[in-house]
Parts: C-alpha cells; sequence; structure tokens
C-alpha cells in the first residue's frame, strides 16, 4: 500500500488495541529484487536505513511493547524503534516520557523453517504466485503452526488491562508476518502465498472489538516512508502474474 496519508490515521472503528508488523530491513545475505533470505544476519546499509525510517514513522504512535524474532537484523531493529522512541521528548514528538518494553519470541523465528526444502523453479512456478511458493508444503504447515503460537502469544500480550490503549510493534521475517495475518483473517495456510511483503514494510493490525475478537487489517506492506527504496503498490511475478 503506498499512499502520501499516513497508515495509522483514522478511518473505520475506533480501536485501542493494535499490532504494527515490521519486517526487519534487508541484511547482508540478501540480493536486490529477492525474498529477503531467514539466515540469523545483520543488516547491511540498506537495512539500517530502512529501520531507522520505521522508527520515524512510529514516531507519532505511543508504542507500548515492541516484541521481536531473536535474530541479529529483527533485534537491532526493534532497538532502533525503541530508542527513537524513548527520545520521542527531544525529537519534539512528545513531552511525555516514553518507557518501550522491548522483549524477544523465539516462535517468530523462521530460520530453521525456511532454509530447508525449496522447491525446483519449475515447481514453484506452477502453484501459487507469492515468494512463499518457492517452500515445500511440509515447510509451510511448519509455519503455519509457529505462527499459531505466536499469535495466541501476541493477544494474550495484547490484553493486558493494565493499559486501556496499547500498540504492539512486532518485529519479524516477512514470512512469519504473512502467517500472522492469515491468522488474523482466521484463514488457513493455503492463504499464504497470496500476501506479499518487503523488507522495511510495515502492515496495521487493528482490534475495534479487543484482542478477543477478530482482528482487521488497516493496511499491508506499507514502503511509502522508505521514500526512493519505497515499492510499487503492486508488481509482477511468476509468469507475470500479480499479489497484493
Amino acid at each position: 500500500m503506498q499512499t502520501p496519508n499516513s497508515p495509522f490515521g483514522s478511518g473505520g472503528r475506533k480501536t485501542s488495541k493494535r499490532i504494527i508488523l515490521v519486517c526487519h530491513g534487508t541484511t547482508q545475505g540478501d540480493t536486490e529484487g529477492s525474498f529477503p533470505n531467514s539466515w540469523d544476519q545483520p543488516m547491511n546499509m540498506l537495512g539500517i536505513m530502512q529501520s531507522q525510517k520505521t522508527a520515524e514513522l512510529l514516531l507519532d504512535l505511543k508504542v507500548s511493547t515492541i516484541v521481536s524474532s531473536t535474530k541479529n537484523c529483527c533485534v537491532e531493529t526493534a532497538m532502533a524503534i525503541s530508542c527513537v522512541q524513548e527520545a520521542a521528548d527531544c525529537l519534539g514528538a512528545d513531552c511525555v516520557p516514553r518507557d518501550v518494553e522491548l522483549k524477544q519470541m523465539e516462535d517468530l523465528d523462521v530460520g530453521q523453517i525456511l532454509q530447508p526444502l525449496k522447491k525446483d523453479t519449475t515447481e514453484a512456478q506452477q502453484s501459487q504466485p507469492g515468494p512463499l511458493s518457492q517452500f515445500e508444503d511440509g515447510a509451510l504447515s511448519k509455519l503455519w503452526d509457529l505462527s499459531g503460537k505466536a499469535w495466541q502469544l501476541l493477544l494474550n500480550e495484547l490484553s493486558d488491562e493494565s493499559e486501556a490503549e496499547k500498540i504492539l510493534v512486532v518485529v519479524g521475517h516477512p514470512a512469519i508476518h504473512v502467517a500472522l495475518m492469515g491468522q488474523c483473517l482466521n484463514l488457513n495456510k493455503d492463504w499464504m502465498g497470496s500476501f506479499h511483503l518487503d523488507a522495511g514494510s510495515i502492515s496495521v493490525l487493528d482490534f475495534p472489538d479487543g484482542p478477543t475478537g477478530r482482528g482487521v487489517i488497516r493496511c499491508i506492506n506499507y514502503t511509502a516512508h522508505l521514500g526512493r527504496w519505497s515499492i510499487p503498490i503492486t508488481r509482477s511475478t511468476v509468469d507475470d502474474e500479480e499479489f497484493y
């Protein structure tokens, strides 16, 4: 989704609980235009800039908690967001001190699942158009099961009654975020190939009925904040098909 307007703007039902899925920036092992790899590597210079721009975008919000994968690139992205949040007063965004809780969750780690079991190119092209189509069904099943555990833990985190309003930022690999969006919409794993997320993007999930109700996805794959590195609204993939 690309628009000059904020992805957090008003519209639809008011919500006091929100999850923001932040994809980590590109890493040293990524190649241009490819699906981010799942190895445990630090971000490259572009990834660092992406994380800083994401942190700047989130400055308009008061983030309560940041939950990240334990991977280096995710921890680095989470730290960048936390540092900017806690410096909100000197950055002119807020005069009230912000205390951000940082947590790590192993159920957001996809490295051991996605590294092996890739389909051959011909078979991948005949299946779903999204980048997850390159992985075997067994790997996707493991990813889906992992996301189910992570989703429940995130909802529990969001259910903290000590805060009337809570914004939870989740930093991870695009693959786990695709699966989490499927969990949010009560879909099954077969739908994962219909979604695509880029490094440095954000997706916004609102809960107008609270975390016990079904989530509403306000936007998917927002990258306009990345400036010259933003991604077109849609782009072709295998066989010139398009995905969202």
